[in-house]
C-alpha cells in the first residue's frame, strides 16, 4: 500500500517549510555569490534567507562566521544531492509535489488557494516555493534509494539481533539526543579539536552552541538535535555509551566516521508488553486533473452515504478505491500495526469502533473512508519481528552510509567557496 512509511521523509520537509514569515521572494539582483556547486551558484541572499528560518534556534540570534559556514555547507550538500538525483534520472512527480503542498496547507488550516494568498502576502513567489518543495522531495527520495542500495541486512544479522536478550527492551526504550560530529580526515587533529570542544561544554546550551559552530553532522544547525529515537535504531557504539556513561554529556566516541559527542536530554521506557493490531479496510480517492480536492471530498461523501445506506464496503472499494495495493482485496489492509500508517490514518483508525465506518477524512494522499473489523493484542508474529529487526539494523547504519555518500559527492564535484 502506498501509504506505508512515505511520511517518514516528508515530515522533515513539511516542518522545515512551515515558518512562512522566514521565506522571501527570489532576489531581483545578484547580491554576491557565496559558493558554486558544479554550475549552480549559492547566493549570499540564499544563506541569509536560510538563517532567518533557523534564527530562533541560534543562541543570540546572530549570524557568526561559524554559523554562516554551517548554513553554506548545508546548502552545498543539498545542491549535491539534487544534482545527483537528477543525474540518475530521478524526478519528483507533479502529484507528489501537489500532495506535499496540500499537506503544508492543511497543517496551517488552509486550502491551496489560502496558502497561495498567504505566500503572496509575504512576498513569496509560489513557483519558487513549489521548486523548493520539489527539491526536498528529490533529496528525500534519493536518500531512500542510497539506503536501499548500500545497506543489505543478512539473515544472520537478523538472527543475531533477535537472539539478543535486550533487543525487545531496546525497541521500546527511546532517547532524546543531541549529537556533535567531527569528521576524522586527520584523526589526531580531530581528536584534539573534539577534546577542546568537550572541555567547553558544561550545560545543554553549551552543547547547542558548540554543535552549531563546529559539528560536521547533518543536524548541526539545529544544535545537533536528533529528536526522539528508539534505542535499537542507534549505532551500537552510541547504545553502549548511553548504557555505561552517566551523562548527560557522553563521549568523545570514535567511529569510522570520526569523533562523536552526545548529550542525553531524556530517556523513556513505554510500559507496553503486547502490540495492539487493528484489522482494517479502506477506500482512497484522490484529486486529479479533472476532479479538484473539493470535488474529491464530495465524491468521498457520496461513497460514505452509500455505505450508511447499507452498501457493501468491499464492493465499493473495488469499484472506487485508488489505492492499488488494496483495491482488488476490497480495500483490505489486513492487521495493521502501530507506526505503519500516517498519523491522520492511525488517529482515525484508533477512534473508530469495531464494526463501524469512519466519516471521510483527509491525509496527504487524498480522502479516505475506513472500516475497523477487529482489534487484538498479541505477540508479534515472527515475520513482523524479523521485519522490525531489519528496520532497526538499517536505521543503525543509515547515518554513516549517508555521510559517506555525501563525502563521495563532495570529492567528485566542483565546489568553489567564495566567502
Amino acid at each position: 500500500m502506498d501509504i506505508n512509511h512515505e511520511v517518514i521523509f516528508f515530515s522533515f520537509m513539511l516542518f522545515a517549510l512551515i515558518p512562512l514569515h522566514s521565506l522571501h521572494a527570489a532576489p531581483t539582483k545578484i547580491d554576491g555569490i557565496s559558493a558554486i556547486v558544479d554550475s549552480k551558484p549559492i547566493l549570499e541572499s540564499d544563506i541569509q534567507n536560510r538563517f532567518q528560518i533557523v534564527k530562533d534556534r541560534v543562541p543570540g540570534g546572530i549570524m557568526t562566521d561559524n554559523i554562516h559556514r554551517q548554513i553554506q555547507n548545508q546548502m552545498i550538500d543539498e545542491a549535491l544531492q539534487v544534482n545527483y538525483a537528477r543525474k540518475v534520472g530521478m524526478r519528483a512527480s507533479s502529484s507528489d509535489v501537489d500532495n506535499a503542498i496540500l499537506g503544508v496547507a492543511k497543517n496551517m488550516n488552509l486550502d491551496l488557494q489560502g496558502l497561495k494568498t498567504v505566500l503572496a502576502s509575504k512576498g513569496i513567489d509560489y513557483n519558487r516555493y513549489r521548486a523548493q518543495i520539489e527539491q526536498e522531495i528529490l533529496i528525500n527520495n534519493i536518500k531512500r534509494e542510497i539506503i536501499k542500495k548500500r545497506i543489505v541486512i543478512s539473515d544472520q544479522e537478523v538472527d543475531d539481533y533477535l537472539s539478543s536478550s535486550t533487543s525487545i527492551t531496546k525497541e521500546k526504550e527511546q532517547v532524546h539526543l543531541r549529537h556533535l560530529l567531527i569528521r576524522a580526515t586527520d584523526p589526531e587533529q580531530a581528536k584534539i579539536k573534539m577534546d577542546a570542544i568537550a572541555d567547553n561544554i558544561q550545560t545543554e546550551n553549551d552543547f547547542i552552541q558548540q554543535a552549531i559552530e563546529n559539528s560536521d553532522g547533518q543536524f548541526a544547525i539545529e544544535g545537533g538535535d536528533l529528536g526522539w529515537r528508539p534505542l535499537n535504531q542507534l549505532p551500537p557504539l552510541f547504545v553502549r555509551a548511553i548504557e555505561t556513561e552517566k551523562g548527560p554529556l557522553i563521549g568523545p566516541l570514535q567511529s569510522n566516521a570520526g569523533f562523536h559527542l552526545l548529550w542525553l536530554i531524556e530517556k523513556r521506557s513505554p510500559d507496553v508488553t503486547l502490540q495492539q493490531q487493528t484489522k482494517t479496510r479502506h477506500i482512497l480517492v484522490r484529486a486529479n486533473e479533472i476532479r479538484d480536492m473539493a470535488q474529491t471530498k464530495e465524491f468521498a461523501d457520496d461513497i460514505y452515504k452509500k455505505l450508511q445506506n447499507g452498501a457493501d464496503f468491499a464492493q465499493l472499494a473495488k469499484e472506487n478505491s485508488e489505492d492499488q495495493g488494496s483495491t482488488l482485496q476490497g480495500g483490505d489492509l489486513g492487521w495493521v500495526t502501530p507506526g505503519t500508517m500516517v498519523p491522520e490514518f492511525e488517529d482515525m483508525m484508533d477512534k473508530t469502533a469495531i464494526g463501524q465506518i469512519s466519516k471521510p477524512f483527509r491525509t496527504q494522499f487524498g480522502w479516505h473512508i475506513l472500516q475497523v473489523e477487529g482489534r487484538r493484542e498479541a505477540d508479534i508474529s515472527d515475520k513482523v519481528k524479523r521485519s522490525n529487526a531489519e528496520r532497526a539494523l538499517t536505521a543503525q547504519k543509515q547515518d554513516i552510509v549517508l555521510g559517506n555518500w555525501l563525502d563521495e559527492l563532495r570529492a567528485d564535484a566542483f565546489i568553489d567557496i567564495k566567502k
